[in-house]
């Protein structure tokens, strides 16, 4: 196997998308996040040719390059050694066309993000604790628990337990950075407060130890486990740095600025935060727990509905922080278990449009973003062909999903880490066999539930009435058949994408033909072209549609997208106006798929024949083009 090179990677891409065009830089598990000045500068379909690109979007107000774990780190690694682009713009914020909430969600997760390898790690040797210490398996070998020797005992605790006993250190550490501060001293402040000098916080939970009162009335103890104290400390401690650097002489910053920001850091933590957040993340931690656990699985059932929309948002990276605080607080992570089911659930429906796709490039574009699905990384196979394809199949995807999660909770599943996704998932479980046969069974069952009602109610015979692009199947000759009496001009598809019967659209006023025989297209990319040669006869309001009529008297209406009226024109561009002649294949527009999507609706975009003095019978595909055929 060819080694990669990182290094051309992050060259390629940086080009591609434009150094003067880069305001900031950072990533996550899987995507390299570039904050741009000019979207609509950058060519898609050429970032998506660079080697190991699995895909690309945008979406929060960043364009999102789709790398995989291991991948998306050393390739930002090599774009700061070259290029030290920020990591936090100053700007970002005024350019950032995401909420607020967005923004917030986005910049937590971007804290927890580079946690997540430490815990994950730990989470398998805690499963291999569980596998290799049970007295069965420890009986096969005709030992007990009690014969393990002390150093071995010692060797496991510091492997399982180190991580989570400094917690809080790591998440002020990852603060400060994010933030903008200097790491070390936020991971110094973190290891502050779990000081040896204080009580544990699992040991005054447990009530083997009690709290130092401070002034007959504060409560001290160490704060291991406490996700929220750490974060908001760590805000704090690098908000306060920053300031302080502004005004701080020279010669007297290098020492007394840490010390400043120590020492508030630490008190405000102990005597204002730690009390106050502390009693407040022990109650949301028994919500969400008493939520997860409702009866008849109800929790299951509305969180594995809920994730895919947040993945679909931006909005589900809120839920690495809650996933810490359940793992740091009880050692478990039910929540991720639930959520595990979009995974499954998002490859099969996938796998299923893929597999009944006539378009070469359709289908292996979809088996692709099954195989990334499957390795734990979702967002080809999300965006790229489910929401795509439409309602139905984000209707099975939410179902699958739901189920599938109604069902672990139901059955008490819970993991006692995060990090893995679908393939490597069954890792998290393997602590007790009940619990890893119990998860590999129910995800099987949901990847075959989710696969089976795509194929009955998603892609129904699509194999057969499909266009096909593909060069190696015969093209039928567009010479209409000799049982009807004559055709009308071809009409060219105005977008590219894969031709779909206008049956198979989700909108049942299109798909019942109440407007009018017609063809539909699910766009691979924006640019909107002329079907027919013609006069443009009305450009809505809206943007969204276009009128057409064809120097033969053709009448079509080109609909972009479903319900899209009601973004008010946000996510198009048009070039032409009223009375404009225009050649076919000229450009008429631009939709943003990615606005669109990122809106909640559905880009299928429809071509209607819609004068009435055309009496069609049926619609002849041929390849990127169609003949309607007139009726006798």
């Amino acid at each position: 196997m060819a080694e990669i090179n990182y290094k051309q990677i992050a060259n390629n891409l940086v080009e591609l998308i434009g150094e003067d065009n880069i305001v900031s830089v950072t990533h996550c598990a899987t995507r390299l996040r570039v904050q741009v000045k000019d979207r609509s500068a950058i060519d898609d379909s050429q970032v998506e040719l660079v080697d190991e690109v699995k895909g690309v979007f945008y979406n929060a107000g960043q364009y999102q390059v789709i790398l995989g774990t291991g991948i998306v780190n050393k390739v930002y690694d090599e774009v700061q050694k070259q290029y030290s682009f920020p990591e936090v713009s100053k700007d970002e914020m005024t350019k950032d066309d995401s909420s607020w909430l967005q923004r917030a969600v986005r910049n937590i997760a971007d804290i927890f993000v580079p946690i997540i390898p430490i815990l994950g790690a730990t989470g398998l040797f805690l499963g291999l604790k569980g596998v290799l210490f049970n007295p069965t398996v420890l009986n096969l070998f005709g030992t007990t628990p009690e014969a393990i020797p002390q150093w071995l005992s010692a060797l496991v605790t510091v492997l399982t337990d180190t991580a989570f006993g400094f917690l809080t250190a790591f998440i002020c550490w990852s603060a400060f950075k994010k933030m903008g501060g200097l790491p070390i001293i936020g991971f110094l402040i973190g290891l502050m407060l779990v000081s040896p000098a204080l009580p544990n916080a699992y040991a005054v939970a447990g009530g083997t130890a009690q709290p130092i009162m401070a002034f007959g009335v504060i409560p001290l103890v160490g704060y291991q486990g406490s996700i929220l104290t750490a974060l908001i400390t760590g805000m704090i401690g690098a908000t306060l740095e920053k300031k302080l650097r502004k005004i701080m002489p020279n010669s007297m910053d290098l020492i007394f600025t840490p010390f400043v920001v120590i020492l508030v850091s630490v008190l405000v933590a102990l005597f204002v935060l730690g009390p106050i957040v502390h009693a407040f993340e022990g109650q949301a931690i028994k919500l969400i727990e008493m939520f997860l656990h409702l009866p008849f699985g109800i929790g299951g059932l509305i969180i594995g509905f809920l994730y895919p929309i947040a993945v679909m948002t931006g909005m589900h990276h809120m839920f690495i922080m809650i996933e810490t605080s359940l793992i740091a607080t009880t050692g478990f992570n039910p929540l991720i278990t639930v959520c595990a089911m979009y995974g499954f659930a998002n490859a099969a429906v996938c796998l299923a449009i893929a597999l009944k796709a006539r378009n070469s490039a359709v289908k292996a574009a979809g088996i692709s973003a099954t195989l990334t699905q499957l390795l734990g990384v979702s967002e080809p196979a999300l965006f790229g062909v489910v929401m795509r394809t439409g309602m139905k199949a984000i209707g099975v995807l939410l179902a699958s999903s739901s189920l599938g999660g109604m069902v672990l909770s139901l059955m008490g599943i819970q993991a006692n880490s995060y990090g893995l996704a679908v393939l490597l998932s069954p890792l998290m479980y393997i602590y007790s066999p009940y619990q890893v046969t119990t998860y590999v069974i129910v995800g099987i069952l949901t990847f075959v539930f989710a696969f089976v009602m795509t194929n009955i109610i998603v892609v129904p015979g699509k194999a057969k009435t499909a266009a096909t692009n593909d060069s190696d199947s015969p093209k039928e000759s567009p010479v209409p058949s000799t049982d009807v009496i004559t055709s009308i001009d071809e009409i060219h598809t105005p977008l590219a994408g894969e031709i779909i019967p206008i049956e198979e659209v989700s909108d049942p006023v299109f798909a019942n033909k109440l407007m009018g025989e017609g063809f539909a297209v699910i766009p691979s990319e924006g640019t909107v072209k002329a079907p027919i040669t013609g006069v443009i006869e009305m450009v809505a309001p809206s943007k969204h549609a276009i009128g057409i009529k064809g120097d033969s008297g053709l009448e079509l209406l080109i609909h972009m997208g479903i319900d899209t009226v009601a973004l008010d024109g946000a996510p198009f561009e048009i070039d032409v106006k009223p009375g404009d002649h225009v050649e076919v294949g000229q450009k008429l527009g631009t939709m943003d798929l990615d606005q669109i999507i990122k809106n909640g609706k559905d880009i299928t975009t429809m071509v209607i024949i819609t004068d009435s003095g055309t009496q069609v019978e049926s619609i002849k595909f041929y390849g990127e083009h169609v003949v309607p055929i007139l009726k006798k």
